[in-house]
């Protein structure tokens, strides 16, 4: 992930705690802009397969729009060194303005489509306090598309 989106996140973080009043109008507008500047791919996230892959996913009639903003922000995610994004429901939540509810429901819809599989995590991460689970992509989703 470009280090300028990293902090965009960040941000997106803090704002999502504003709650008083006018300033809640402010930062949730800065938000949506922030997410907007994000979803142009200015910072490049989806490149390559993970590109591809999304394309597929776009074109899926079964597949909702919410779930196609979750794809794209596991995708965008992704960690090409381990293969897999490693998120949880909330930071996906801060990602898409969606509530933790509705991406649980587009990840489940995700997986049993066959684009992502949810890696539980492992023992040491859960003694380590990580209980997040993973989507690896299924890339070669892409080669059965073509």
């Amino acid at each position: 992930m470009h280090p300028t989106e990293q902090e965009i996140w960040n941000l997106l973080r803090l704002l999502s705690k504003i709650d008083d009043g006018e300033a809640a109008a402010f930062a949730n507008a800065a938000a949506d802009n922030l997410r907007s500047l994000v979803g142009t791919g200015i910072f490049g996230s989806l490149t390559g397969p993970s590109q591809a892959l999304m394309e597929v996913i776009a074109n899926d009639p079964a597949i909702k729009e919410s779930d196609r903003e979750v794809a794209k922000v596991l995708l965008a995610a992704c960690d090409p060194v381990h293969g897999y994004a490693n998120l949880s429901k909330q930071q996906i939540s801060i990602r898409t303005s969606f509530s933790v509810t509705k991406v649980r429901t587009a990840l489940r819809r995700l997986v049993e489509a066959g684009y992502f599989i949810a890696i539980p995590p492992t023992k040491k991460e859960q003694d380590d306090g990580d209980s997040a689970i993973k989507h690896r992509p299924k890339f070669e989703v892409v080669k059965a598309a073509n």
